[in-house]
């Protein structure tokens, strides 16, 4: 994943994308120590997965999708992680989906 696929990088999350052979979309959270306490992490690991379950409709089958958490992420007002999350995401699968038509 981290390695073949594409990143986008953005003031609360970084999107990792890339194509695969499975019918439906695939989506993973990983949140590191660097973020803060247990609390915290998990504060934004859930916020994360509300954002995605937002965005599930946009996303079409065949993306596995992993999202890294950084600091801050717990703490953003709502509309800020929003938005940067929907900018890196679609960026990220737009550029993997065009590398993947190549």
């Amino acid at each position: 994943m981290y390695g073949h696929g594409v990143k986008e990088a953005g003031r609360f999350v970084v999107v990792f994308a890339l194509c695969s052979e499975a019918e439906e979309c695939r989506f993973g959270v990983t949140v590191t120590r660097r973020v803060g306490t247990a609390v915290t992490r998990n504060r934004a690991r859930r916020r994360v997965r509300e954002l995605m379950r937002w965005s599930g409709a946009a996303l079409s089958g065949g993306v596995d999708v992993v999202i890294n958490v950084r600091r801050g992420c717990a703490e953003a007002p709502w509309k800020e992680l929003e938005e940067d999350f929907r900018r890196c995401l679609g960026r990220a699968i737009a550029r993997e989906s065009r590398g993947a038509q190549r």
